[in-house]
């Protein structure tokens, strides 16, 4: 089995592995990981389709090679772009975990889309022009990613990975800077309809993972599905349609709580 997983902002291509770590060995799977910064300045990178386009003509060539189904997953930012690969190409993948996904803002709200691609720009700008430390304290200052309850058992530990986390990405600016212009929020397609359709077919898989703590993420998701399930479905959200929610876990289910990754990944590769 291929899984394709992408990591979130400011994350990197060993995020996976790291949270995966406790994967079962007897379940063989070949890990593909993008470095999404690495991705966001190409030249030919404009926006979530070219990305979309672009990898999965890989992942499709390696899925042929192998001749292997593929599973999609996706934290945050890698969520977003995940989904996009998804509905790009419905036929390659089998089952997809989002995780703290924002599926996308209201198609008709220009304001609020236009907002929200000024607050990334202005994102983008401090990434290129502040002091560096001043930049990432205020970017984990934003309430969304606070800890979950879980993590703050583990403040020093956290905090020992950030600072390494920081070090890492100093270097990197303009890559992110990029990636928040291309891939805004504000520029996204409103994608709940289309993943929801993608998961109705026979034989497809779709988990969406939120963290109680993340009040935000996790009322976006709720509301999604309860407001799906009498306008789009007119009764109930069909059983191939999952929202787990990650007691204790903030907006980083991925960092902090890897154990329930693992455990809603293993079935969406042992079952497709």
């Amino acid at each position: 089995m291929i899984v394709v997983a992408l990591h979130g902002f400011f994350g990197t291509p060993n995020d996976w592995p790291q949270a995966l770590a406790s994967l079962d060995p007897s379940i063989e799977i070949e890990l593909v990981t993008p470095d999404l910064g690495v991705w966001a300045t190409r030249a030919n990178m404009e926006d979530f389709e070219s990305f979309a386009e672009s990898l999965n003509r890989s992942v499709k060539i390696l899925s042929d090679e192998r001749e292997e189904n593929v599973v999609i997953a996706g934290y945050s930012l890698g969520a977003r772009l995940a989904a996009h690969c998804l509905l790009d190409s419905p036929e390659l993948y089998r089952a997809a975990l989002l995780i703290s996904m924002n599926p996308g803002l209201p198609q008709n709200d220009l304001n609020l889309r236009r907002d929200r691609l000024e607050s990334d720009r202005e994102w983008a700008n401090r990434m290129r022009r502040d002091p560096w430390d001043d930049t990432w304290r205020a970017w984990n200052e934003q309430p969304v990613l606070r800890l979950g309850t879980r993590a703050l058992r583990r403040t020093d530990e956290r905090a020992a990975d950030l600072a390494e986390l920081s070090r890492k990405i100093e270097g990197r600016r303009e890559a992110w800077a990029r990636a928040m212009e291309v891939w805004s929020l504000g520029l996204q397609s409103d994608l709940r309809a289309d993943l929801l359709e993608w998961a109705t077919e026979d034989g497809r898989r779709l988990t969406l993972m939120t963290g109680t703590d993340d009040v935000k993420f996790t009322e976006l998701t709720t509301s999604w599905l309860e407001k799906s399930e009498h306008e789009v479905f007119g009764g109930s959200i069909p059983e191939t349609v999952r929202h787990r929610k990650v007691l204790g876990a903030g907006h980083r289910v991925l960092n902090e709580t890897p154990e329930d990754v693992v455990s809603e990944l293993t079935p969406l590769v042992l079952e497709t």
